[in-house]
């Protein structure tokens, strides 16, 4: 095996660790202060840091005379993926944890597939089918309770209560987001290089979040709650790390390996999410679950390499 194929593997996984530990960290500051303040604050965060990258890389000329349908098509991607996407992402994760938030994060593929064959007409492939039957059976034996009713505090914690309607509807809704974000930013990103169109398409979610939660009466109280400096200090690490150290092994992994090598390898995130609800939240890895985890993942292989 080459190095730079190692390196590409290596990158991908490294990504996939990085949004994993990122949701986990950011957990207790989204129960604290919503989905909708860390969120903001996360993408505040992240476009700075990549507006410094993207002029460091010269690609800051672009913002000014790039294609105007192509940052357009990225912008729309940014509100459809992470102003309404990881906003639900994060509401999710408050309601029904960071494990199985991601784990429906699986579905990002099937929507994508679905949304590309109203937009491009294209037809899927039985491996597709395939593929995505296999994610959908992989989530519902994850996500179905095992006890209509749960008892105890610990019987919540392994996983045997009742649906959370809520919960399930927001994290499918972020996957969605995040399915149909990525064929918008990839239709946009044909005309406009890769960082300067992860920068449009967070300043673009940004000011779409800023918009509606200035609508929803929510923007003063958020602005106060990330501007402390307490939840400054466990807000910048995780978002520094999940959205712009992951970008750049996402850029290094796709760089290095074929894409749907690396689209793989990244659908790990939830693999990694079911050792660390284990050690930080003591929830018990059933075998269920993990079953269910890796038959998600093998999901996203056969519908992404067959794709």
């Amino acid at each position: 095996m080459h190095a730079t194929s190692l390196i590409g593997e290596g990158a991908s996984l490294a990504a996939a660790l990085c949004w994993a530990v990122a949701l986990t960290l950011l957990r207790r500051p989204i129960v604290e202060h919503g989905a909708w303040a860390i969120n903001l604050a996360k993408m505040v965060i992240a476009s700075l840091l990549l507006g410094i990258t993207a002029i460091l890389a010269g690609q800051g000329g672009v913002l000014v005379h790039g294609s105007r349908s192509g940052l357009g098509l990225v912008a729309l991607s940014g509100l459809v993926g992470l102003t309404l996407g990881d906003t639900a992402l994060f509401a999710a994760v408050a309601r029904i944890g960071v494990h199985r938030t991601l784990l429906f994060q699986t579905l990002a593929p099937v929507f994508t597939a679905l949304f590309a064959v109203g937009l491009y007409g294209e037809r899927p492939s039985a491996a597709e089918y395939a593929g995505a039957a296999i994610i959908l059976a992989a989530v519902t034996l994850v996500v179905m309770p095992r006890h209509s009713r749960a008892s105890s505090p610990a019987a919540a914690r392994a996983g045997t209560v009742s649906f959370d309607v809520l919960g399930i509807g927001l994290a499918t809704l972020a996957a969605f987001g995040q399915g149909v974000g990525v064929v918008l930013a990839k239709a946009g990103m044909d005309t406009v290089p890769i960082l300067a169109a992860s920068l449009v398409r967070l300043v673009a979610a940004g000011v779409g979040l800023i918009v509606v939660m200035s609508f929803a009466g929510r923007l003063g109280a958020a602005a106060r709650a990330i501007a402390s400096p307490a939840t400054l200090r466990r807000v910048v690490g995780p978002s520094i790390l999940g959205t712009y150290v992951a970008f750049l092994l996402m850029m290094a992994g796709i760089a290095f390996v074929p894409a749907s090598v690396a689209a793989v390898l990244m659908s790990t995130t939830p693999i990694f999410s079911l050792f660390l609800d284990a050690k930080v939240e003591g929830t018990p890895v059933t075998v269920r679950g993990l079953v269910g985890t890796l038959l998600a993942v093998a999901g996203v292989a056969v519908l992404t390499i067959s794709g």
